[in-house]
Parts: C-alpha cells; structure tokens; sequence
C-alpha cells in the first residue's frame, strides 16, 4: 500500500468532477486512490474525499506577506522595549550591582568563551516561542537589557541612547534582536494558529524558524566573542 502526507497545495487548482483521476491520494491517509474517476470515498479510510479536500481548502495558514508584516512590527517593538528600559531611572547602587553582575558574565565569558553567550541568547529565544507567555518574557528581557546600558551610561556619564546605537554598529547586536523578533513573531502566529484551529501545521514552521534563530545565534555569538578578545 502506497502512503504519503498529501498537503492543502496540492488541491488548490483541483477539478472536484475529476477525483480519482487527477487526484492521485487520499487527503486524509494519503493512500493512493483508484484511477478511476468519480471516487467519492477513501478505499483505505472511508473517508469521504469531498468533505476531506474541503477541509483542506479552508485550512488556516499564513501568509508570508502577514510573516513579514509580524515579524518587522515584532523587531520594532524589540528596539522600543530597550529604548524604554535604557531611559529608565536607574539609582547609583543599582547600577553598581548591574555593572558588578556585567563583569561576572564577562569573566564567565572570557574563560568559557562562545557557549556561555549562544546558551544565554538561546535559552532566552526559546521562552520566546512560547504563545502568549513569551512576547511577554522577550519584552521583559529586552527592557532590562536596556537597563543594563542605563546603569553603564550613568556609571560613565554617557548618554544611554548614545551608548545604545554605538552597540548596533557591531553586526552581532543586529542578529540577536532579528532572532528574538522572529521568536517573538511567531509566538504571535502560534497562538493566533490555535484559535484558527491551525496549531499543528503551523508546529513545523517554528521548527523552521527556531533552527533558523539557532544559526542566527550561533553566528553572533561568535562575532561577538572573536570582537570581546580583540578588546582585551
């Protein structure tokens, strides 16, 4: 018996007069069906191949033009959250503990190298995926990030924004926040695909993108780390 995932594109410029002659499988198993045409049901299943294609036409999914959309409205949101935490009032001794926790991680950095940067982004990314409850942690985190060049700038008397956009030349601080607006954008495309009963289908584009957030972080976090040891 001849079995494969039959997908909704491959009924979108299909003759329904004509099943079993140019439909070559089952909708719902994906057996293959008689050459006949004018079958009506699944030899295999039962399933009525009317009702199954109808269901696979008014399927929910994404555009990527909505993609897109999401995605650049998400990144855009991911520089506001860190605007409004590095303009965020930040006392003397707070910022002398954030600069002291700085220092740790960069130590940590310096002598571990490349997995304590990657494992730090990533385990933040992956919270982001999460519907509904990562916007929220990924806004969270973003906003302390901001925080955290609050503290610096006040500690050195800088302009925050400034010290902020001074990050943004280095090509590493661009592929974090592109990861974390896709992880954050999907989270919102995830759980929209619940209501829109399209959760499942949707599980193998997030597949996609979290591979595609692990390269993106990968490769940052080396850029990052090769610039941190030329500093030294």
């Amino acid at each position: 018996m001849i079995e494969r995932t039959v997908n909704k594109e491959d009924f979108q410029n299909y003759d329904r007069d004509k099943i079993g002659g140019s439909m070559l499988y089952c909708p719902t198993c994906g057996t293959k069906l008689p050459e006949e045409k004018g079958v009506k049901f699944c030899p295999n299943c039962g399933s009525s191949i009317h009702d199954a294609l109808r269901r696979m036409e008014t399927a929910w999914s994404c555009t990527l033009q909505t993609r897109t959309i999401v995605f650049l409205a998400t990144l855009l949101l991911c520089f506001t959250a860190t605007v409004f935490g590095a303009l965020a009032e930040v006392d003397p001794l707070e910022a002398s503990n954030i600069k002291r926790e700085m220092d740790s991680l960069e130590t940590a950095i310096e002598t571990v190298g490349v997995q304590v940067i990657f494992g730090n982004n990533f385990m933040h990314t992956l919270v982001m995926f999460v519907p509904i409850v990562g916007p929220g942690w990924g806004f969270f985190v973003l906003y302390n990030t901001g925080r955290v060049f609050a503290a610096i700038a006040a500690i050195m008397k800088m302009n925050p924004i400034f010290l902020l956009s001074l990050t943004f030349l280095h090509p590493f601080a661009w592929m974090e926040y592109i990861s974390y607006a896709l992880a954050i954008s999907e989270s919102f495309i995830l759980a929209y695909s619940i209501i829109k009963h399209g959760f499942k289908s949707e599980l193998k584009t997030m597949s996609i993108v979290l591979t595609v957030c692990s390269v993106i972080l990968l490769l940052a976090a080396i850029i990052e780390f090769a610039i941190i040891k030329l500093a030294l």
